[in-house]
C-alpha cells in the first residue's frame, strides 16, 4: 500500500541536470577541487568565497562557472507543473541571482528552472539578464526547452542577446543519447522496430501544432486521439492531408498493451522536447535528419526497414559540390528520410532571395520513397523546412516518372506520371542526388538501374550524384553498362572513394560518382579522381562519431571539386594516393572507373623506407621464431 500523498523526489532532477550538463559538454566537476571543473553541485558552491559571501547558506541545485566572474544558476522543483516552474524562476531571481549580483566581483547572467521528475518528465525555462531585466532565451523564435550548451552560452554572451544563432548545433553525444533512449523506450513498450519510424514521425509532427500534447491524460485512447488530432491539423494546414494514414499513431488492438503505448508516447515526447524540436522547424541545420540517422542507424531500425541512411555530412557535401541554384529542379528517387532534399533546400536557402526560396520549396524539390514508414519521416522533415507542396511521393520509383509542366505561378516545374506513360517524359530534372538501395541479392534491382532511370528524366547537361558500391565501377558484370551506356551517352565528371566504414555498422565499400547527362564522354576530357578515405569521423564504442582531430579529406577537396564540376579546365594539383585529374579511355573494353586505378603512387621517403625494412625484419624474425617453436613441439611429441 502507498500513501495517496506520496511526493516525487528532487533527487531525480539533480541527477537529470548533472547528466544533461555532461551531454552538453560541461565538465561536471567541482571547480574548487578540479582545475577544469565547471559545475558546483548544491553545497559545493559555498567553497567559492565570493559566492559564499553573498549566498551565505543558500544552495541552488547547480552553479555553472562560465568565466571566473560570470555564473549560470540552476534550480529545480519536484513537480512537473507550470506553477512549479514559475516558483523555481522566482527563487532563482530573488533568492540567488539578486544576491549574487549585489556583489561587485561576480555576476549571475543566466538562470534555468527545471520542474519535474523521471516519471513525469521535465519542464525547463532558461533566461538571460540584459539591461537589468530577465529575458527568455530562444532559438529560431521558440523558447529553449533544454539546458544550454557551452556554444549557446558563449553565443548569447557575445551578442548580448537572448536569441541563439541558428548555426549553433547540439552535440552529437546528445543526439546519440536521445536516440538510444527513445529506442529503449520503444523496445520496452513492445513497439516493433519496423513501426518505430512511423511512431517517431507522428510524435515529432505534433510539435508543429500550436498546442502541446497533454501528457497528463491517463486514458491511452484519449491520448492517441489527441496526438492524431494535432497531426491532422498540421497536415491540413500544410495541404498534405493525404499523408495522414502514413503518420497517425495506431492504438494497439490489445488493451493489455495500452498502458505501455501511453508510456511510449509520454516518454518519447519528453526526450524530443529536450532536443528543442520546435526550434528545429526553422533551423538551417538538419536537426531532425541527424536524429533520424542516429535513431534508425544505431537502433537497428534501418536494418529492419531495409534502408541505409546517408550521413548528413555527405548530403551537404553533394549539395555544395553540385552548387544547386534556385532554378534547379532536384530529384531523389530513393529519398529515405529526405536527407538530400533537405541539404538542397538548406544550400539554396543560403544562396537565394526569399522569393526564389519559396518557389524552390514549392516547385523544385521532388522525392520518391517506397517504404511508407520512412516516407513519413521525410514528409515531416520537409514540413519543418516549410515545404509548400506535396512533392514527396510514396511508392516504387520505377512506377513513377517526372515530366515537365508549368506551375500555377507560371514557372517551370515537374509532375509525376505513371510508368506506362514514361515514353512521354519531357526531361526537366537538372540535379539528381541519391543513394540507391544496395543490391544484396542477385535478384535485387541493381544500383545502376536507378542511375539509368534518373538520367532518363534529366535535361541534357544536368548533373547526377549517386552513391554506389565500388563493385559497380569495377566488376565484370557491369563493364558493358560502364562502356556502352554510361560513357557512350554521358560524361563522367568525378569519382570520389568514401571511407570504408562510412555506413558502419553496415559493411559496404562505397564511392560517389558525378555524371553529366547527354554528352558522350571524350577521351581527352579530364576526370577528377579522389580517395577521401577519412571524413572527420572515427569509430568509438561501436559508434561512428565526428572527431575534430580526425583528418577530413572531403573538406579538403570540396571547393576544388565544385570548381572542377563547373569547368573541367580548372587546374588540379596532383597529390599521389589522394587526388588527380586525368583522362580515361572510354573505349577500353575493361574500363575501371575507381580512383585507385588512376591515382599516382606515393614515393616513400628515407624514413618511410627505413620503417618498412624494420617492419619486414620484425615480421620475418617473428615467423622464424614461431616456426622453430612449432618444429620443437612437433619433435618433442615424437
Amino acid at each position: 500500500m502507498h500513501s495517496k500523498k506520496a511526493k516525487n523526489s528532487e533527487v531525480d532532477a539533480y541527477s537529470y541536470i548533472k547528466e544533461q550538463l555532461a551531454l552538453l559538454g560541461w565538465v561536471v566537476k567541482n571547480p574548487a577541487r578540479f582545475d577544469k571543473g565547471e559545475v558546483y553541485k548544491q553545497n559545493e558552491c559555498l567553497s567559492n568565497t565570493e559566492l559564499k559571501k553573498v549566498l551565505v547558506r543558500d544552495m541552488p541545485e547547480a552553479v555553472v562557472t562560465i568565466t571566473p566572474n560570470i555564473f549560470w544558476v540552476i534550480e529545480s522543483k519536484r513537480e512537473k507543473t507550470e506553477t512549479a516552474l514559475k516558483e523555481a524562476l522566482k527563487d532563482l531571481k530573488e533568492q540567488y541571482a539578486e544576491k549574487i549580483n549585489s556583489s561587485k566581483n561576480v555576476r549571475c547572467q543566466f538562470i534555468s528552472a527545471v520542474a519535474g521528475n523521471d516519471s513525469d518528465g521535465y519542464l525547463i525555462s532558461n533566461q538571460y539578464q540584459k539591461g537589468g531585466s530577465w529575458k527568455e532565451i530562444e532559438k529560431n523564435g521558440f523558447p529553449k526547452t533544454s539546458l544550454l550548451s557551452k556554444e549557446e552560452i558563449q553565443n548569447v554572451l557575445a551578442k548580448n542577446s537572448p536569441e541563439i544563432d541558428d548555426r549553433i548545433e547540439f552535440s552529437e553525444e546528445k543526439y546519440l543519447k536521445a536516440a538510444e533512449q527513445v529506442n529503449e523506450i520503444l523496445h520496452l513498450s513492445a513497439i516493433n522496430k519496423s513501426k518505430r519510424a512511423r511512431f517517431i514521425a507522428g510524435i515529432v509532427l505534433s510539435f508543429a501544432a500550436e498546442t502541446e500534447i497533454n501528457t497528463d491524460t491517463a486514458d491511452t485512447t484519449v491520448l492517441v486521439e489527441s496526438v492524431n488530432s494535432l497531426i491532422r491539423s498540421v497536415l491540413k494546414k500544410k495541404g498534405k492531408e493525404d499523408f495522414y494514414n502514413f503518420i497517425s499513431l495506431q492504438l494497439p488492438p490489445n488493451e493489455e498493451n495500452h498502458l505501455k503505448y501511453r508510456n511510449a508516447i509520454v516518454q518519447t515526447y519528453r526526450e524530443l522536447r529536450g532536443l528543442d524540436i520546435r526550434s528545429a522547424m526553422n533551423s538551417g541545420n538538419d536537426v531532425l535528419g541527424k536524429f533520424y540517422e542516429v535513431f534508425l542507424k544505431y537502433g537497428n531500425g534501418a536494418k529492419e526497414i531495409g534502408i541505409v541512411l546517408t550521413p548528413r555530412h555527405i548530403t551537404s557535401f553533394a549539395a555544395e559540390v553540385l552548387d544547386i541554384r534556385p532554378n534547379d529542379i532536384v530529384f531523389d528517387p530513393t529519398c529515405g528520410t529526405g536527407g538530400f532534399l533537405v541539404a538542397a533546400l538548406d544550400y539554396v536557402k543560403n544562396n537565394s532571395s526569399e522569393k526564389q526560396l519559396e518557389n524552390f520549396k514549392k516547385n523544385n524539390i521532388f522525392g520518391v520513397e517506397q517504404e511508407d514508414d520512412v516516407v513519413a519521416l521525410a514528409l515531416v522533415n520537409m514540413i519543418f523546412r516549410g515545404d509548400g507542396r506535396n512533392n514527396i511521393k510514396e511508392g516504387n520509383c520505377f512506377n513513377n516518372y517526372l515530366t515537365k509542366t508549368v506551375s500555377s505561378e507560371g514557372t517551370v516545374t515537374a509532375k509525376y506520371i505513371p510508368e506506362k506513360k514514361s515514353s512521354d517524359v519531357d526531361p526537366v530534372i537538372t540535379r539528381v542526388m541519391m543513394n540507391p538501395p544496395f543490391a544484396l541479392k542477385k535478384g535485387d534491382e541493381q544500383e545502376y538501374h536507378f542511375i539509368d532511370y534518373a538520367l532518363k528524366q534529366m535535361e541534357d547537361g544536368g548533373i547526377l550524384f549517386a552513391i554506389v558500391p565500388i563493385s559497380v565501377l569495377v566488376e565484370s558484370p557491369t563493364k558493358s553498362w560502364r562502356k556502352n551506356v554510361l560513357l557512350k551517352s554521358n560524361t563522367l565528371l568525378s569519382v570520389v572513394t568514401f571511407p570504408e566504414d562510412l555506413f558502419y555498422p553496415v559493411g559496404v565499400n562505397t564511392l560517389g560518382i558525378f555524371i553529366q547527362k547527354g554528352i558522350p564522354h571524350r577521351s581527352d576530357r579530364n576526370v577528377y579522381f579522389a580517395r577521401a578515405t577519412s571524413d572527420g569521423f572515427s569509430k568509438k564504442k561501436g559508434k561512428r562519431l565526428f572527431h575534430e582531430k580526425t583528418a577530413n579529406r572531403l573538406t579538403q577537396v570540396k571547393q576544388e571539386l565544385k570548381l572542377f564540376i563547373r569547368d573541367s579546365r580548372t587546374p588540379i594539383q596532383n597529390e599521389p594516393e589522394f587526388k588527380k585529374a586525368c583522362p580515361l579511355d572510354p573505349n577500353d573494353e575493361y574500363v575501371e572507373l575507381v580512383a585507385e586505378a588512376y591515382l599516382d603512387s606515393k614515393k616513400p621517403d628515407a624514413a618511410e623506407l627505413e620503417q618498412a625494412v624494420e617492419n619486414m625484419v620484425r615480421e620475418t624474425a617473428g615467423f622464424l621464431i614461431k616456426n622453430r617453436l612449432d618444429d620443437h613441439d612437433y619433435y618433442a611429441e615424437r
